[in-house]
């Protein structure tokens, strides 16, 4: 272990232990059972990185309104979703027990039918589906210097999106922003997500503060609901906008002549 052991004090409290090692050495570490200390834990051989979190309130609030939020939206926008429960993403071939632990992790659409499907042949189909197929979206609710590096480690094992929700303690400001991952490249700023289909950062921010809001159940769905409406009729308005210009533009002209 080298001498950059260091302690951050993230935007909204959470206390992060970073240390660097060497990939043997972060192997090795495998065998601790560090979640019996630390509620997310990340062990990466290929950047040489241990990360033991101890989240804030205030982390694990957020954490549990982006679940709610990703699992509606997505369900009506995607027809399937389902949260991987604290799953330890890694690479193939790599370690055993290494990886990196999102706050959140969907399957969404065809992988989630997938997923569905390999459970209803039981749990070791389900283990060998989880090890086998990434998951279309992790979100990462509070963002240090210990991320760096992070959404290249994501698309390099086959995520196709990440969120990061930046929020400060004593603060009900809110900023999400929404990446496209893949193999081998940066991650692609988006406008609005390809996963769950149209949702926007700015409908993220604002979900969420109708969530914070939200004393049942039932009301946290309909504030996530009133912005999966918006997106629906956004879309069919965008269709029938196309539809319009491919039956009135020049092309049909010339094809009825």
């Amino acid at each position: 272990m080298n001498e950059r052991t260091t302690k951050h004090i993230g935007p909204l409290g959470s206390t992060v232990h970073v240390l660097h090692a060497d990939g043997d050495t972060v192997e090795a570490l495998a065998a601790v059972d560090w979640n019996r200390h630390f509620r997310r834990v990340c062990l990466d051989p290929v950047r040489g990185v241990v990360t033991l979190m101890s989240p804030s309130r205030l982390h694990e609030n957020l954490t549990g309104i982006l679940d709610d939020i990703v699992d509606i939206a997505a369900s009506a926008l995607a027809g399937a979703a389902n949260k991987l429960r604290s799953p330890r993403l890694r690479g193939r071939g790599e370690p055993p027990d290494t990886g990196m632990e999102p706050d959140c992790t969907f399957y969404v659409g065809e992988r989630a039918r997938g997923y569905f499907a390999a459970c209803e042949e039981g749990e070791a189909a389900a283990d060998a589906y989880v090890e086998r197929v990434a998951p279309d979206l992790v979100v990462e609710v509070e963002i240090t210097s210990a991320d760096e590096g992070k959404a290249e480690r994501y698309g390099d094992m086959g995520v196709r999106e990440l969120w990061r929700l930046h929020g400060r303690k004593l603060s009900t400001e809110l900023r999400a922003e929404f990446f496209a991952l893949s193999s081998g490249s940066g991650p692609r700023r988006l406008d609005a997500s390809e996963v769950v289909m149209g949702l926007t950062p700015d409908d993220v921010c604002e979900a969420v503060e109708g969530v914070r809001t939200s004393h049942t159940r039932d009301e946290r769905t309909e504030a996530v609901s009133r912005i999966v409406r918006r997106r629906q009729q956004a879309s069919v308005r965008v269709r029938e906008e196309e539809e319009t210009y491919s039956t009135s533009g020049p092309h049909a002209a010339a094809g009825g002549s």
